[in-house]
């Protein structure tokens, strides 16, 4: 898996990624259409991107040492690719890092718990409730 920053060639990947990630949480109390476009909500940041044999790219974005989205295409969630940005973005970005995760997702709390983040507190956001996370 190739580790790198995505460049405009990757725009309909990242934002098919993030629209599949969005609309199939079981989670998610908003309707898919009011979900903004990916390019929209990443004006501006930093974006990763791994990208395995088969061509999927994945992403972390990252801005002051906050994660503001990390997407891993449904099909490939569970096989390292998560792991493997955070890794890799170790190089790149002082910790410690901050990034929100909603409550009721309860795969990426697990994931997050299981590499030692750690829950600063708990607040209401649109998507529900949701936890700061910190990892050091």
């Amino acid at each position: 898996m190739a580790i790198r920053l995505a460049s405009e060639k990757d725009a309909a990947a990242l934002q098919e990624i993030y629209r599949l990630c969005i609309i199939e949480a079981t989670w998610q109390i908003r309707p898919s259409e009011t979900i903004p476009d990916f390019a929209a909500v990443s004006c501006g940041e930093t974006i990763w991107v791994a990208v395995d044999s088969s061509d999927q790219v994945l992403a972390v974005q990252d801005e002051h040492a906050y994660i503001h989205h990390l997407y891993v295409h449904p099909l490939v969630q569970g096989q390292g690719a998560g792991w493997a940005l955070l890794q890799h973005l170790q190089a790149h970005l002082a910790c410690p890092w901050q990034l929100k995760c909603v409550a009721s997702n309860h795969a990426a709390m697990a994931f997050y718990r299981h590499l030692g983040w750690r829950e600063l507190e708990k607040e209401t956001g649109e998507d529900g409730s949701y936890y700061l996370l910190k990892f050091v």
